[in-house]
């Protein structure tokens, strides 16, 4: 996913599923789903300057109870993170 713009974040709060939009390599739109979030975090400091694009993913890893944690570096320096149940997330 590297590269790729993040256009959205939806989050749905009565079905605790997030769901982020990318403009992918082929210029198509990709869709990341988290279900059974409970939390999602979206910084926009811009350390690095500003930037829509995708510069690494980490994860999603296990961090126990059933739930498992993705996080999504930003070419801004802004790391996106979600803990969520299960992830649904697009091919490269």
């Amino acid at each position: 996913m590297h590269d790729w713009t993040l256009k959205s974040v939806f989050f749905e709060w009565k079905l605790a599923r997030a769901t982020l939009v990318f403009e992918n390599s082929k210029a198509l739109d990709a869709s990341l789903v988290a279900e059974g979030v409970i939390d999602l975090h979206v910084p926009q400091r811009r350390e690095w300057g500003q930037s829509v694009s995708v510069n690494k993913i980490v994860g999603p890893s296990d961090i126990g109870s059933g739930m498992r944690k993705l996080a999504i570096e930003m070419q801004s320096g802004d790391v996106i993170t979600i803990t969520a149940a299960a992830f649904d997330i697009p091919a490269d």
